[in-house]
């Protein structure tokens, strides 16, 4: 029987894939483009060009082909989607991302201004996201998810000159513009002229703006201008501070709040450094399928991370992810970012297969042994050498089936839109998180007094921690900079105000915030009826080694704390 560890095969398998599968050597990061661009003098513009430059034959983003077919009947045409991929090399991504920056300079964006976009995450919505940090102007995503009335508060806030839509969420976004703040201009994108519903919704969208001076432009409408037009030279402010990026809160503890995202925030999602903090410290080839919203951190940190280790970021073909367990088959990532929903949804596969081959007489057993092994090798690829989950719990059950079936191991990241990464694998991610303690949340009955464990609130400070949530007040300039709360205040982080830590064990040790190993953490779902806040669900942090009678020494905060 083989005594082989789960380490030793990766490796085997690493290597097999390297000698015999092209794409996966071709993906492979140059170490002259990542030592470039770990440089700490580097500003985002120069990371992004150097990036471009240095894999400027590679392919850098594909999403499903299409072909497009009429209806004999009704003369109508649709698209059909093809089981392939179409990509663009990054040499051709830095074309369309100059052309719509040319188009759209002073036309109407200007540094400092914010362009909202709604919409799946795509090769567009990529194009036009790399375009705002290239005139230096802020990227709004809008969850599409949300009504309208939810979306409506945070144009006000921001004031967009400009709306980016994809065809799919078009409606929405004019029932945005005329119920609230009118931009100047609205690009649509993900749009076919050649289907028959997308020439409808756009000319209905078109007629219910024409009373208005808004601008109504398609992203092909845009390249075919910019294209036309010298490349503005990159905006660089000469300060990391600026504003480039806010991603706003789900909302489920009060309104919307923007949490700001300076320049230097955004560049290092393009770095290994940054991979590292969430566990993903090798140089494995970066081949990913993108599902996640591009206004969730993970979602829109993905395919940067991607296209800075010279990979190829793939999309899922719809929204709704009802063709993701075929992409993840023609894609066959190297990297698998999920969250517990898709983990389930993998799990529900197997499931059926397996009671499938069982009814007809199989042993169960033998069944489940040869659906892992098909599972893992035709609908997840065979080619992954990494795998996390985020966002939300995962049971101590289905993290076993995942590792059973990817014979990885499946690595645990918690973090948050304000502070980062904080946990992987129950650890604290250092050197990330510097400092964190308890305090007491008397509404719940947690108090850093309770024995045999003390509990409470956890509060972190982080090297990534975000300055703060954007407000009128940072309109006052044409380049906004993310000024950085006082070093002594105590706001109150809305959105991570539910994450509670409980201690489950204790050990002899005495453990130091900034000095000591790591106490190990685990999750879990309370219910927490906030004072003041409706009730909602939270999600727990237990510490599994932290001394009650030698409680973790606390400095004086160099940094704010985030909830």
């Amino acid at each position: 029987m083989s005594t082989d560890t789960r380490e030793e095969r990766l490796a085997r398998r690493i290597s097999d894939l390297t000698a015999t599968d092209p794409q996966f050597a071709a993906a492979r990061p140059s170490e002259t483009v990542t030592q470039a661009i770990e440089g700490p003098e580097l500003r985002l513009p120069q990371i992004i060009q150097t990036v471009v430059d240095g894999y400027a034959d590679r392919p850098a983003l594909g999403q499903r082909a299409l072909r497009f077919v009429t209806d004999a009947a009704t003369g109508r045409t649709s698209a059909e989607r093809l089981p392939r991929f179409d990509t663009i090399t990054y040499r051709e991504l830095s074309g369309r991302v100059n052309a719509v920056a040319a188009a759209l300079t002073q036309n109407p964006v200007r540094p400092g201004d914010r362009v909202a976009i709604l919409g799946f995450t795509s090769i567009d919505y990529t194009t036009i996201d790399m375009a705002l940090t290239r005139l230096g102007a802020v990227s709004v995503p809008l969850q599409t998810s949300a009504p309208v009335t939810q979306l409506r508060p945070i144009a006000a806030e921001t004031e967009p000159v400009a709306i980016a839509s994809s065809i799919d969420f078009l409606d929405d976004a004019v029932e945005l513009m005329l119920t609230g703040h009118l931009p100047e201009r609205l690009v649509v994108f993900d749009f076919h002229r050649e289907v028959s519903d997308h020439r409808d919704t756009l000319a209905a969208a078109t007629a219910r703006l024409a009373e208005t001076p808004v601008v109504v432009e398609t992203l092909a409408g845009v390249f075919a201008r910019g294209n036309a037009l010298p490349a503005p030279p990159a905006f660089d402010s000469g300060d990391d501070t600026t504003l480039a990026l806010l991603i706003y809160t789900s909302g489920s503890t009060g309104a919307p709040k923007g949490a700001m995202y300076t320049t230097k925030m955004v560049a290092n999602a393009w770095r290994q450094s940054s991979r590292a903090l969430w566990g993903n410290e090798g140089a494995a080839p970066s081949i990913t399928l993108n599902f996640m919203p591009m206004s969730h951190m993970m979602g829109h940190g993905i395919p940067f991370a991607t296209l800075g280790a010279g990979g190829t970021g793939y999309f899922v073909a719809r929204s709704d992810l009802s063709t993701l367990l075929e992409d993840l088959s023609l894609v066959r990532p190297t990297q698998l970012s999920f969250v517990p929903r898709i983990w389930d949804m993998v799990f529900g596969e197997f499931q059926s297969e397996v009671d499938r081959r069982t009814a007809d007489g199989v042993d169960r057993w033998a069944a489940e042994t040869d659906v892992l092994a098909d599972m893992r090798q035709n609908l997840l690829g065979g080619r992954f050498t990494s795998a996390m989950t985020g966002s939300a719990p995962i049971s101590a059950e289905m993290r076993t089936f995942v590792e059973s079936l990817l014979d990885i191991h499946l690595t645990d990241g918690y973090g948050s839109t304000e502070a980062g990464a904080v946990f992987v694998d129950g650890q604290l991610s250092r050197p990330n998180v510097i400092d964190y303690k308890l305090v007491d949340v008397p509404d719940l009955g947690y108090f850093g007094t309770d024995r045999p464990c003390p509990r409470g609130e956890l509060l972190v400070k982080t090297e990534t921690m975000f300055p703060g949530y954007y407000t009128r007040s940072q309109r006052t300039c044409s380049t906004p900079t993310a000024t950085t709360a006082p070093a002594t205040s105590w706001p109150r982080w809305a959105r991570i105000t539910s994450h509670i830590s409980t201690v489950a064990t204790t050990c002899s040790s005495s453990l130091k915030a900034n000095s000591s190993p790591s106490p190990s953490w685990k999750r879990y779902s309370v219910t927490a009826p906030w004072s003041g806040r409706s009730s909602s669900t939270a999600t727990a942090l237990a510490p599994i080694c932290w001394p009650s009678s030698c409680p973790p020494r606390m400095h004086s905060p160099a940094t704010t704390w985030s909830r």
